[in-house]
């Protein structure tokens, strides 16, 4: 008896056919699974939804990239990202990480989220962005979280 496609519906290739397709879900299952790992260790807005696996990798790359430069630079990591987002440091591969995408992510970064004590430096230092954030935190302890502050995910375990 033939099945849909001209294959047969039974004996040995249905065995080999439904064998591949439970490979192929368990694969796809590993993938995922990797990507939602990898979703966990990159700066996401906490407002955003899910990113997709291609932008997931492409924000990878960059972070990566800013996360050498950091450790290569004679900086603190605030300093470096900070003078970067200025325009007063131009590493050697800053053109891999400098991406709109991570820049703006770079922006809304709350510091104080992130355990960096809040006494280490001058306020009037900060981003524009950061100071204001830090500004609405220390008024308001209590209340919930800013809505723009960036998800230390990435900096856990």
């Amino acid at each position: 008896m033939m099945g849909s496609g001209g294959y047969p519906s039974h004996g040995p290739y249905k065995v080999q056919r439904n064998a591949a397709n439970i490979r192929e879900r368990k694969r796809m299952l590993s993938i995922n699974s990797a990507f939602e790992e990898l979703r966990v260790h990159v700066p996401t807005f906490p407002f955003e939804k899910r990113l997709s696996k291609i932008d997931t990798l492409r924000l990878a790359i960059a972070y990566i990239a800013l996360l050498k430069e950091i450790l290569a630079s004679e900086y603190d990591p605030i300093t470096y990202i900070e003078k970067c987002l200025k325009g007063e440091i131009k590493g050697e591969h800053t053109h891999e990480w400098n991406t709109s995408d991570l820049t703006a992510r770079l922006s809304w970064i709350n510091w104080e989220n992130l355990g960096v004590n809040p006494n280490r430096r001058n306020i009037g230092s900060l981003s524009p962005f950061t100071r204001a954030s830090s500004l609405q935190q220390q008024s308001d302890m209590s209340g919930p979280p800013h809505p723009y502050h960036f998800n230390d995910r990435s900096l856990r375990n």
